[in-house]
């Protein structure tokens, strides 16, 4: 663990304790269950899934041009991805970020680029890879 991950983990406890202490038994259960989902969810996605860089989703989709359905992965969804994150961010920066901002960032440059990715999907006649790509990712998450 870095000492990121440290850090937001006793800021989320410090929180939880005050939150305990305000709200009712019934209130407090319900944000909890919300809390615990949204938690295992991203950790689960940056863990799990062994991708925490922009190298790795280029790797993981890029490499493997013989394969039809990573190939149109590569070139409709990862390659504008890859050119926010290039807009956005120096070398410098992409190389430092830890694995948490990534997760962030990437939900910023899937918005920012849904116009380019839905467009060449839709040339590709490939829409559904979108959600496949999605789903990639929960998948490895429970492997």
């Amino acid at each position: 663990m870095n000492k990121e991950t440290i850090i937001i983990g006793v800021i989320a406890l410090i929180a939880l304790i005050i939150i305990v202490r305000f709200l009712t038994k019934k209130a407090f259960k319900i944000l909890l269950v919300v809390i615990v989902l949204l938690a295992s969810g991203l950790f689960g996605y940056i863990y799990l899934t062994g991708i925490h860089t922009i190298k790795g989703l280029e790797e993981k989709y890029c490499n493997d041009i013989s394969n039809k359905t990573d190939s149109l992965k590569c070139v409709c969804i990862v390659q504008p991805i890859s050119d926010d994150f290039h807009e956005r961010f120096t070398e410098k920066q992409l190389d430092s970020m830890n694995s948490v901002t990534f997760a962030a960032e990437l939900s910023k440059a899937l918005f920012n680029k849904r116009s380019v990715i839905n467009s060449k999907l839709r040339e590709n006649n490939a829409m559904h890879l979108l959600k496949d790509f999605k789903d990639d990712f929960l998948k490895l998450g429970r492997e």
